[in-house]
């Protein structure tokens, strides 16, 4: 437990350190809140699975994953619902993952992954480039129509839906790659 604890102390600011002004705020915001609701899903969805007991290693594993999913828009979701909300789906998600496919995974493929790197990074690393390819989408309704006061420019001058473009140009590269290693 001691080190889930310095995780959740300590994983807003690995989110915030490229931030300046207000942005390090929400950033860090925004980490606690998403990792506050993973940290109660998966104490839920643990209750739930093992009929009204708690399973530790999956609270352990699971109950950060919020913070890896709101990672790459952590400074951009301006709504605590939204960093809410994905913290609590990816919590719930990756403790099922811990629950029953690595089981699964471990039987029929013959893997094991020794410290649930893939429940807890891979998983949530995805929906948090989904996630951050929706915040990029809307970030004119975010920020309004002078997004160059948000901080949000960009050399080439994409409009929003073209940079989720590139959001998910860069999960496939980050997939690919991932598959060939």
């Amino acid at each position: 437990m001691i080190g889930t604890l310095f995780l959740y102390a300590y994983w807003p600011s690995f989110n915030a350190a490229l931030g300046s002004g207000t942005f390090i705020h929400r950033a860090s915001i925004n980490t606690y809140l998403a990792i506050a609701c993973s940290c109660t899903a998966s104490i839920v969805v643990s209750k739930l699975i093992h009929h009204g007991k708690l399973n530790m290693e999956i609270v352990l594993n699971a109950s950060v994953s919020g913070g890896v999913a709101v990672g790459s828009a952590a400074d951009i979701i301006v709504s605590p619902a939204g960093s809410m909300i994905a913290g609590f789906i990816t919590g719930c998600v990756s403790a099922y993952c811990f629950a029953y496919l690595s089981p699964f995974v471990k039987k029929h493929l013959v893997l094991h992954d020794t410290c649930g790197v893939f429940n807890l990074h891979a998983i949530p690393g995805v929906m948090g480039a989904l996630i951050s390819a929706i915040v990029a989408s809307r970030i004119g309704e975010t920020f309004g129509d002078n997004i160059a006061d948000g901080g949000y420019t960009t050399a080439a001058q994409r409009t929003p839906y073209e940079q989720a473009g590139y959001q998910l140009a860069g999960l496939g590269v980050a997939l690919g790659i991932s598959c060939l290693l």
